[in-house]
């Protein structure tokens, strides 16, 4: 194989990781907006919800949410400065 076939090849690799991590980020990044929405639902409900019992497992599932959309933004970071 010549060096100009080997550039390429090389090339074509290096460019396949990059469009990966941008595939990565982009589906990443739709579902933060969507984990963003349901805590903003979830934070409606807990201020309408008059049931103690229930308005606890509301919040329960909006501490859970939060770290998840801790991490993922966290991830989403790294990945944006990988790009």
């Amino acid at each position: 194989m010549k060096t100009n076939d080997l550039l390429r090849t090389i090339k074509n690799f290096i460019d396949t990781d990059k469009r990966e991590q941008i595939s990565k980020y982009e589906s990443l990044k739709r579902l933060m907006k969507k984990l963003k929405t349901k805590q903003n639902i979830l934070k409606e409900k807990v201020k309408n919800e008059t049931d103690i019992n229930a308005k606890k497992g509301l919040e329960e599932k909006m501490k859970v949410l939060k770290a998840q959309r801790k991490k993922g933004l966290k991830l989403l970071k790294e990945l944006k400065n990988e790009i």
